[in-house]
């Protein structure tokens, strides 16, 4: 488990990597933050959420809070100082630090990705103008599922019930660096496509092929990360 992580496009840390960093249980930890919730929310809004985390006897779901920095680090200043909680809050600095730059870069993809979806609209909308046939909001839906079954492994819809997410919220604040990389990726080669007069059929393989190419294994190498 990484230590400090992207949420909703801002850095949180959870309470269960906080109880591990000071070598603590997570109850007590829990207790803790509830206990000065008040205080903390003074930084924001203390988000809590289930998760899987895995025991001797299985996988099990657990209650963790989700904390900013300036939570963190206020919580960390209601515990005991010692050598393993010193330790833990220089550790916790570099981190909050080092991941700053991968949220930049992350907006930034982002970016990237909401500005490379238009190009695509566009030329859908060219090309069936140039073949004579309606526009429907289905034609642009389906190009997006595409791109999305093939980098996420399900659609938007679907993405939005496994995480959670509500109807009005982006998934892409909720995507990871190499997830947002791939889409943009992809949405960029399939404008090509599109405008090169390919079929969908035709276009869904050779988007497959890029992804497997130049996409999967990085995917997968991440997911490995964030799980550790």
């Amino acid at each position: 488990m990484e230590l400090v992580e992207i949420k909703k496009l801002e850095l949180v840390t959870n309470s269960f990597a906080i109880a591990e960093g000071v070598e603590k249980g997570h109850k007590p930890v829990i207790q803790l933050i509830r206990k000065y919730l008040a205080d903390l929310e003074e930084f924001g809004r203390v988000e809590f959420e289930m998760r899987p985390f895995k025991t001797g006897g299985g996988t099990q779901k657990q209650e963790i809070a989700l904390l900013n920095e300036q939570q963190t680090t206020l919580l960390i200043t209601y515990m005991r100082n010692n050598d393993v909680v010193r330790a833990f809050k220089k550790r916790l600095v570099y981190e909050f630090f080092k991941m700053r730059r991968t949220l930049a870069a992350k907006k930034m993809d982002r970016n990237s990705a909401r500005l490379e979806y238009k190009p695509m609209t566009e030329a859908i909308k060219h090309e069936r103008e140039a073949q004579g046939k309606q526009i429907s909001p289905h034609h642009f839906s389906n190009e997006a599922d595409l791109i999305n079954r093939i980098s996420l492994g399900m659609t938007a819809a679907k993405f939005r019930v496994h995480h959670e997410i509500g109807k009005k919220e982006p998934i892409r604040d909720y995507l990871t660096p190499e997830q947002i990389h791939c889409i943009t990726e992809l949405q960029r080669a399939n404008t090509v496509f599109i405008g090169m007069g390919w079929d969908y059929e035709q276009r869904k393989e050779a988007l497959m092929g890029l992804f497997d190419k130049k996409h999967r294994q990085p995917l997968i190498e991440e997911q490995h990360r964030l799980a550790a």
